[in-house]
């Protein structure tokens, strides 16, 4: 049985054992609030979004890859992901902070906050790069078979569709589910291992202005429902969906995307994200 983590989400650097070659385990930890409040399943939020909306979560969880730490000079220097059964493989870390409780009926008590790998052991990272998501190559498993932590039914829409590289639902007062689910769009082919997307969506988040042994990298749904009315009722016609679930033409995604630096339907360069900021 998996042991049940109830952890406070933190996002910063923890400096573990120095190797013998050299390197270090760095242990990169994730704390999600909503309107500066700690996130949690079992709490509601007043003054969400444009409408001002009370919500409660139903769901959060996202995938990460390719992270590496930052230097002073600039330099990138990778972290090399340490695989558990559960969490991690080589190249993809799931982070979970919803706990089963509340309203978020996911059967899923467990949660996990932190990125853990090994990089060169040095004093002076002052920084730190992720991507969200999945490799494209790995983008389109059969969830059935894929190994962890590709093997989470909930974070997979189809073998075209490929995966949920964020999933975030809550509850409003005019909605029972407001959801944003971001993954690659726009995919054709036939089969997983020939299947290509107009749009990858992947978002690189690059933060700075920490210390390793301080600093703390927070997302605050409300930052990210700013400029979105959760309480909105869809027509059927132009808006299908409560939320932005990634699909075509969807009015309610352009103003997600914007807030993890992406632009709707578009591989340009996106606007500065905001979802994710530094605090000590």
């Amino acid at each position: 049985m998996r042991p049940i983590i109830r952890s406070l989400v933190v996002f910063g650097f923890a400096l573990g054992a120095c190797g013998g070659d050299g390197s270090a385990t760095y242990k990169i930890n994730f704390k999600a609030l909503v309107a500066g409040a700690p996130f949690s399943c079992s709490s509601t939020y007043d003054n969400i979004g444009s409408s001002k909306t009370t919500i409660q979560p139903l769901d959060f969880r996202m995938y990460v890859q390719d992270v590496s730490l930052v230097r002073a000079g600039g330099a990138h220097v990778p972290l090399a992901l340490t695989p558990d059964p559960i969490w991690q493989s080589k190249s993809v870390a799931l982070l979970d902070f919803e706990d089963g409780t509340g309203l978020c009926n996911t059967a899923s008590p467990d949660t996990r906050t932190f990125v853990t790998g090994t990089a060169p052991s040095q004093s002076d990272y002052t920084g730190v790069q992720f991507t969200l998501g999945v490799p494209p190559d790995l983008d389109h498993l059969d969830v059935a078979s894929a190994t962890a932590p590709q093997n989470v039914p909930a974070l997979w829409w189809s073998w075209l569709g490929g995966y949920r590289f964020v999933r975030i639902d809550v509850a409003s007062q005019a909605n029972e589910s407001w959801s944003f689910h971001l993954g690659a769009m726009n995919c054709t082919g036939a089969v997983m291992t020939d299947i290509n997307c107009k749009y990858p969506n992947q978002s690189t988040i690059t933060l700075g202005g920490f210390t390793p042994s301080s600093s703390v990298v927070t997302m605050d749904l409300a930052t990210l429902f700013a400029d979105s009315d959760l309480d909105a009722q869809v027509d059927g016609m132009t808006d299908l969906v409560p939320g932005c679930m990634s699909g075509p033409d969807d009015p309610e995604c352009p103003a997600l995307y914007s807030k993890v630096g992406l632009t709707f339907q578009s591989n340009d360069a996106g606007p500065a994200q905001t979802f994710f900021t530094v605090s000590e």
